[in-house]
């Protein structure tokens, strides 16, 4: 008899959030979904999809609108703050970092903004390397690293306007120092899905580069691929780019990003 009764409980808390997520997928600001299309869905009476719901809203996960319909509560988004807040993302990276690291035989960072830099706040790999003296904690430049494109190009223009304003200085004789066009290299990042440093920090390094996004769709970080530019030719720097930006979008939807990622394009 206990046997039953624990499977019907697991039954309805499957049921339950089942009907969570019809309804997140659902629901608009404007609209809720009626119970009768829940029901539906789910496959249940009315009356036992109205007696599952019932303790979503008691909980807040749900909220019950004057005409019947169902909508996210209060509740569901305390929940997803406190993911949020106990996320470490260095953390969440390192299995993610190592994999992409050994595929392509590079070195793989994550750079976490700070301030008008970006700060490598994990990176793994021996095939490739950093930018000179660049290690664990080491801030970056925005404007001439791929890891400092990749967050300049999906950031609010202030941030861009900072970067100009601190002044653009020369690293390497391809560093773009023109404020016009950075603008313009930032456009085609964000057009074609993925930073290039293309020797302009050091002379001896490329690198790609794709931002992570959070719930909101605010960038909180960027993972790179950089090693030797002999060891990624410019034929090689597609591969690279859709290998990062891989890692970039499974991070995003870790950190609660659920929009289709855009196509990359040619360099």
């Amino acid at each position: 008899m206990d046997e039953i009764q624990g499977r019907n409980e697991s039954l309805s808390v499957r049921r339950s959030l089942q009907l969570l997520e019809q309804v997140r997928q659902q629901a608009t600001a404007e609209r809720g979904v009626p119970v009768a299309t829940l029901a539906a869905q789910l496959g249940v009476h009315r009356s036992t999809a109205t007696r599952l719901l019932a303790p979503l809203v008691e909980d807040e996960l749900l909220a019950r609108d004057s005409a019947g319909r169902y909508r996210l509560g209060p509740g569901a988004l305390r929940l997803g703050q406190s993911y949020v807040d106990e996320l470490d993302v260095a953390g969440l990276a390192a299995p993610y970092l190592r994999d992409l690291a050994a595929r392509t035989a590079a070195t793989c960072a994550l750079g976490l903004p700070a301030g008008g830099s970006v700060r490598i706040a994990a990176w793994v790999g021996d095939g490739g390397r950093l930018p000179s003296g660049a290690g664990l904690g080491t801030l970056l430049p925005t404007y001439c690293t791929a890891l400092g494109k990749a967050v300049l190009s999906v950031a609010p223009a202030s941030w861009i306007d900072r970067a100009i304003a601190t002044g653009l200085q020369s690293f390497t004789a391809r560093t773009i120092t023109d404020p016009t066009e950075l603008r313009g290299e930032l456009d085609r990042t964000r057009r074609r899905g993925f930073a290039l440093n293309d020797r302009e920090h050091d002379l001896h390094v490329r690198a790609v580069a794709s931002p992570v996004l959070n719930h909101v769709g605010s960038v909180v970080a960027a993972v790179s691929t950089s090693t030797d530019h002999t060891r990624m030719p410019p034929a090689a720097i597609r591969t690279h780019a859709r290998a990062t930006a891989e890692v970039a979008r499974t991070l995003s939807r870790a950190m609660g990003w659920t929009r289709a990622p855009q196509p990359l394009r040619e360099v």
